[in-house]
């Protein structure tokens, strides 16, 4: 087990609620029993996997739209990430996050 967090922005749009139930319904089958979710757009838990295979499931498993929304997953203990939607300034990211490869 891998402990992770993800931040996500879902644009605002006609789709947005029915995009956003479908992607707290997978986040909340990904990691059904250790999941922190007391602020908004914003998870903690618990779950197998990598920070690549739990984007890539949350990704391709919702109705996420990688064009208008944005997601960063971080593996807390390998200290790798994972993203899906446009990132503006990814070395400024990587810097904030303490990894620099």
């Amino acid at each position: 087990m891998a402990n992770f967090i993800l931040t996500f922005r879902l644009k605002q749009n006609s789709t947005y609620q029915s995009r956003y139930e479908s992607f707290v319904k997978k986040v909340k089958e990904i990691a059904p029993k250790w999941i922190w979710e007391e602020t908004s757009s914003f998870y903690a838990f618990e779950t197998d996997g990598s920070a690549d295979s739990v984007c890539h499931d949350l990704y391709y498993g919702t109705s996420f739209d990688g064009d208008t929304d944005l997601m960063v997953i971080l593996d807390v203990g390998a200290r790798k990430f994972a993203t899906r939607g446009r990132i503006e300034n990814l070395s400024q990211l990587k810097v904030a996050l303490g990894i620099y490869s």
